[in-house]
């Protein structure tokens, strides 16, 4: 049973969520503002749905959907643009005649490989003086925590 008072146990939690919004703002920020360095003409929400199409095999549009806890209508329109800078293509799905797969193009694997080295670069800063361990230990909260909220 904890003997601290009721308001130093909110305060704490209020300063430990002060922390993640901290660093989560400021991981997108310096994110966005490295994807925009690069002039490629896609927004952050673009590379993570490449991102997801380069790592799942036949991904339809509804898989992205249901990975970001988007509605499909804006998936279609992040699919829309990314078609049409022809970043990806659309092929008929193996598995299900009625829908059709995602791959990324050789123009859209340049851009992987431009944003693996900005999260790379980006991971190198952030971990910074921290060692193998304080990482693991970070890395395991973090997805704990991902699952208390998803649970």
């Amino acid at each position: 049973m904890s003997t601290t008072f009721h308001g130093e146990s909110l305060m704490s939690e209020r300063k430990s969520l002060e922390s993640l919004f901290t660093l989560v703002h400021t991981l997108k920020r310096n994110l966005h503002d490295q994807i925009e360095e690069l002039a490629l003409g896609i927004t952050p929400m673009h590379v993570r749905v490449i991102k997801i199409i380069n790592h799942k095999p036949h991904c339809t549009a509804i898989d992205i959907a249901n990975y970001l806890h988007r509605d499909k209508a804006q998936v279609t329109r992040l699919l829309s643009s990314l078609l049409t800078q022809e970043l990806i293509i659309k092929e008929p799905n193996p598995e299900d005649k009625r829908s059709q797969c995602l791959r990324i193009t050789e123009g859209g694997k340049e851009i992987m490989k431009k944003i693996s080295g900005i999260d790379k670069s980006m991971f190198e800063k952030m971990s910074m003086d921290l060692s193998d361990e304080e990482i693991a230990e970070f890395k395991r909260i973090a997805e704990k925590m991902a699952r208390n909220l998803n649970a």
